[in-house]
């Protein structure tokens, strides 16, 4: 009877050794699977802006007879990953006001596709972002975040500067988040 319960731990060992792998395997497969989808959306410039210096990627809308408030983009965005987004949205922040913060929603974009540019982005003043700000704002230091989601649901974001020192373009996974 000695024998029969060495072999019987035994075999319960090497049953969850087998059950814990397969687990670690089907899971391994799940994302690997997501991976394959995973779209990566980017700001590309227009043509005849400073792409390199990106003083003049964010402009004001200016006209004296319109009182509506926006940003012009004067960026494409385009989805260079393998998957199609959902949720998208592109978010300026300012580094400076932290209080400003401007948001414009975007159709979801297949993979290899381009949302033309440029951009406007509706601003909202209020009292801690008021006329002074929106018009500082385009010089400050910004930044720039697509968020947006792949068909399963997971977060991703690509962040972009106007920091010449900085990368353009950084991409990460999860939202928006304040040290980037």
């Amino acid at each position: 009877m000695t024998g029969t319960t060495f072999w019987d731990g035994a075999t319960a060992i090497g049953t969850l050794a087998m059950a814990v792998t397969t687990y670690w395997i089907i899971r391994q497969n799940r994302t690997h699977h997501q991976d394959a989808f995973r779209p990566i959306c980017v700001l590309v410039a227009e043509n005849g802006t400073d792409a390199v210096a990106r003083r003049d990627i964010v402009q004001l809308h200016t006209e004296s007879n319109d009182p509506t408030k926006y940003f012009r983009i004067l960026c494409s965005i385009k989805n260079v990953g393998t998957g199609p987004t959902a949720k998208l949205r592109l978010v300026m922040r300012s580094i400076v006001n932290p209080e400003m913060r401007a948001e414009l929603e975007l159709p979801p974009l297949g993979s290899n596709d381009t949302f033309p540019g440029p951009m406007r982005i509706p601003v909202f003043l209020h009292d801690r972002f008021n006329e002074s700000d929106y018009r500082i704002a385009p010089g400050d230091g910004w930044e720039l975040w697509l968020l947006y989601e792949d068909v399963f649901g997971n977060q991703f974001h690509t962040r972009h500067n106007k920091n010449p020192q900085l990368p353009w373009g950084v991409p990460g996974k999860g939202g928006l988040t304040s040290n980037g």
